[in-house]
């Protein structure tokens, strides 16, 4: 017998032509169940390879096997005689014209009824979006070059190893931000993904990336094994991935990040330049116990309290200390130090001094990192050296173009220029988009919102903010400032309040509810919260300004300078205190003290060529210079610059902001001689609650002439009854909060 005869015999070609209909049959089938079940995209793939495997094993099967009325028994044991494989081949034949009438029925509905259906469909979504383009909105388009790297496991499992997993991640998100044809995601926002179990496609939605890294770090005695994959966000397939197993060395460390940065360009396509390989190919250090307080004080700095910010300084010394030529941990000294001027009771003039050094012998070490010459800027623009301070942001932003924080630092100092406020938004934006989670850029972008006098828009973002992370001192107190913005100073009282629960330390809110509490005319809350303020730090030059705000209400100018002046040595090069203690001196009614303070704040007001540049920085304090022009032989000069701040303030300075008049310039028109244009300007302050320090109107020098007017004292009578008012329900909530 031929072998095509004994195949024919045993039923192969027949068992062959089943399975291969039946297969056909269900892959059709997982095709249509896949998507009810939502399998994922590799679903089908396994299940053609299982059948790909089961065909030959299943033709063996059949050549080599037999059905019988006993059960299946190996062919060469069956007798001829007694053999029923014609019966199993009518048997098979009737199976086969089954399957096929059912692949040939699938055909049929496919092709005339699902067809004709998703034709169908498909025209009436084009007839809907010809009929209502207004509802069809389109989806941001994602960049292909863009990455969220999550949160690395600690295979570990040790706590002692939390901060070493965590300071790897943030290491690598460093060097990934030295690269400018990436987008990669701030630490700040991905952090939010810590041992999440949000699927990979709905992270990078909320994250506005295409790309999203997962990774694990096992540290066990001398040795350190990384593993990281590199997934596509629309397929949810693996585009790249690998172990790393190394000796635990600092240079082995760096290594892996550098290796791991290239790998992540070359799979997103994005090119490296020779200096951006040069940056991320940089060796910090090869001290690792120098790198491990490095790491310290980054997680214990993000934490943004007093406390916590302390230790970092200790992580960041301790660094510094072990290896003097680790230039990032002099760029962690930095930052720290100027974060603790804000949240402890650090002094100024220390933190900014401190911050100088350790930015210029990070830079001595290495001129290419971003981070340091943001330092540097921060320091430059606290010494009013706003074109020296503005270049060393746009080098931070070249060196570290992923880097959000510069971006929202230089959108913070860009807010200081009325003309640039759309500029700060738009930049505060960038610093959203690369950490779109961050709870702190999210506030500055409000205050840049704030700044543009679109309150309404602010203060739903800020409830939004308050919404998504309740714990957060800062929106408290920028809310309060909010308040303050629009008169409402009882309510800026609770929200300060509000923030002091959270975050006691820090003194700076001590000082804003202090202004409030007098806004209020509320002396004796005045006192409680000074007397807190000395048991915190009786030297903290808060505690002055607070003292000579006071004594100015009180008219105790003497003692007012004496505290503004012990105030401006605390704060050593910096020259904004000067303005307030030229504004003490005018008040006092000695305008050549006042001419001496306002020369050290803004000189290029004594320079006609200069006076564009200065009008567009501070108007408001050009107005104060041209009073103490006019009362000390200047008042040539003192009507030409009013003319020239006055045109600013109405033909530029509206293009820019909402509410104007919030800028406060009724002295400049009174100082004109413009009574009526500086009534116009009092009423609608009035109207719109632009009233902070209202209580400075019934002594200043330059609004003598307004005083007595009807419309002058309307408004003055509605600001106290609305002051009244407010005292009244804050005392109604204290009482009831006693309660």
């Amino acid at each position: 017998m031929s072998l095509i005869q004994e195949l024919k015999r045993r039923n192969v070609f027949r068992v062959g032509i089943a399975y291969a209909v039946g297969a056909w049959v269900l892959l059709q089938l997982t095709d249509v169940i896949g998507e009810i079940l939502e399998l994922p995209p590799w679903g089908g793939k396994l299940i053609l390879l299982i059948i790909a495997i089961g065909f030959p094993i299943t033709l063996f099967a059949a050549w080599a096997f037999e059905l019988t009325p006993d059960g299946i028994k190996r062919e060469n044991e069956v007798d001829r005689s007694q053999s029923i494989t014609p019966q199993t081949g009518k048997k098979l034949n009737a199976a086969i014209l089954v399957l096929m009438a059912l692949a040939i029925g699938y055909l049929l509905i496919d092709k005339f009824y699902l067809a004709k259906l998703t034709a169908t469909q498909e025209t009436v979504v084009v007839e809907q979006s010809i009929s209502e383009p207004s509802q069809e909105i389109a989806e941001p388009a994602i960049n292909k070059q863009s990455i969220a790297v999550l949160p690395f496991d600690n295979r570990s499992r040790l706590e002692e190893d939390e901060f070493f997993v965590e300071g790897v991640h943030d290491d690598l998100l460093t060097n990934l931000a030295r690269i400018g044809g990436l987008k990669v995601i701030s630490r700040t926002s991905v952090l939010r993904y810590k041992d999440t179990e949000t699927p990979i496609p709905a992270i990078a939605r909320e994250l506005g990336v295409a790309t999203v890294m997962e990774g694990a770090v096992q540290r066990s005695g001398n040795t350190v094994r990384i593993n990281v994959q590199l997934i596509d966000a629309q397929t949810d397939e693996h585009l790249w991935a690998e172990i790393f197993d190394r000796d635990l060395t600092a240079d082995n460390l760096f290594a892996i990040q550098t290796e791991i940065s290239e790998k992540i360009a070359t799979a997103l396509k994005a090119t490296l330049s020779p200096e951006e390989q040069e940056r991320i190919s940089d060796r910090p250090t090869e001290n690792l116990a120098a790198y491990n307080a490095f790491l310290r004080g980054r997680q214990r700095q993000a934490e943004r309290t007093s406390e916590s910010l302390q230790q970092a300084m200790i992580e960041y010394e301790r660094a510094v200390e072990l290896d003097p030529g680790y230039a990032m941990a002099w760029v962690g000294v930095a930052e720290a130090s100027m974060l603790l001027s804000q949240y402890s009771t650090l002094k100024p003039a220390e933190a900014f001094e401190q911050m100088e050094t350790a930015a210029t012998r990070a830079l001595a070490l290495n001129d290419q990192l971003g981070e340091a010459h943001l330092s540097l800027a921060m320091v430059l623009e606290q010494y009013d050296q706003d074109s020296e301070a503005e270049l060393a942001f746009q080098k931070a932003i070249e060196f570290s173009p992923g880097y959000a924080t510069a971006y929202q630092w230089y959108a913070n100092f860009l807010n200081d220029f009325p003309g640039r406020l759309r500029e700060a938004l738009d930049v505060s934006g960038k610093a959203r988009e690369l950490d779109p989670l961050s709870s702190i850029i999210h506030l500055n972008h409000v205050e840049k919102l704030q700044a543009l006098g679109r309150f309404q828009e602010a203060e739903a973002e800020l409830n939004r903010l308050l919404e998504l992370d309740p714990g957060f001192p800062g929106a408290y107190s920028v809310m309060s400032g909010l308040m303050k913005e629009t008169g409402r100073f009882d309510e800026e009282v609770l929200w300060l309040q509000r923030s002091i629960d959270r975050d006691p330390g820090r003194i700076f809110l001590y000082l804003d509810l202090a202004i409030a509490l007098l806004n209020l005319g509320d002396i004796e809350a005045l006192a409680e919260v000074r007397s807190i303020m000395e048991a915190l730090d009786d030297q903290h030059i808060s505690l002055g300004i607070v003292d000579a705000i006071t004594k100015t209400y009180e008219q105790n100018y003497v003692a007012a300078l004496e505290s503004a002046n012990w105030v401006a040595k605390q704060m050593g090069p910096a020259t904004f205190v000067h303005g307030f203690i030229g504004f003490i001196n005018i008040m006092n009614g000695d305008y050549v003290k006042a001419r001496d303070s306002l020369e050290i704040v803004e000189p290029r007001y004594w320079d006609r060529t200069s006076w564009r540049s200065a009008i567009e920085k501070d108007a408001g304090l050009g107005c104060n210079i041209a009073i103490t022009m006019l009362h000390t032989g200047d008042e040539e000069m003192a009507r030409d610059l009013l003319r020239s701040i006055i045109t600013y303030l109405e033909t530029e300075l509206p293009n820019y902001v909402d509410d104007v008049d919030r800028f406060n310039y009724i002295g400049c028109y009174a100082a004109a001689g413009d009574y009526e244009k500086a009534l116009d300007v009092f009423d609608v302050q009035v109207d719109h609650g632009h009233i902070d320090f209202w209580w400075t109107y019934t002594k200043f020098p330059a609004y003598e002439p307004l005083q007595g007017n009807p419309r002058w004292e309307a408004g003055m009578a509605t600001i106290r009854e609305r002051i009244a008012r407010q005292r009244e329900n804050l005392a109604l909530i204290r009482t009831r909060t006693r309660l």
